[in-house]
């Protein structure tokens, strides 16, 4: 579906499954979704801009947007991060990447801290340069790419 906004088309459908950043910057490159193969991860910018900030749970459009549920640390009912392309962490290594909560955005004992719709950080991958502040790194994604 095209974004006319924007100019970006975008997948009704996630990836159905968490992976962590490498393996969704892989997931998005070789995807063959609605017959197109010019998939990439959105910017965190690109991703914020379906985020729906109005109060909805999940903070989505779920008219436009089928959303994966997941269950969070504390048990709850939920909706997942998904990555975004964009890195930080130094000049040589970049370690970290940022991701949108688009349901609650919580704490490692599950408590909702920031709220939908936060943009939040983790490293790449498993026992990652910061390992001792893993939270998430098995996000969703959400393939975009320019309209056609």
């Amino acid at each position: 579906m095209t974004d006319k906004a924007t100019g970006l088309m975008w997948s009704k459908n996630d990836s159905g499954k968490g992976m962590n950043w490498e393996a969704a910057l892989k997931y998005a490159e070789t995807s063959n979704y609605a017959s197109y193969s010019d998939w990439r991860l959105p910017n965190v910018k690109e991703l914020q801009s379906i985020v729906d900030y109005s109060g909805v749970f999940p903070a989505l459009d779920t008219k436009m947007f089928n959303i994966s549920g997941i269950t969070n640390e504390a048990g709850h009912k939920d909706y997942p991060y998904f990555w975004s392309s964009t890195s930080a962490g130094g000049e040589k290594a970049m370690p970290f990447a940022d991701y949108v909560a688009f349901g609650y955005a919580v704490d490692p004992k599950g408590e909702d801290t920031h709220g939908a719709g936060a943009v939040r950080f983790d490293t790449k991958m498993k026992d990652g340069p910061n390992k001792e502040n893993e939270e998430r790194i098995n996000n969703y994604v959400r393939l975009v790419g320019d309209s056609k």
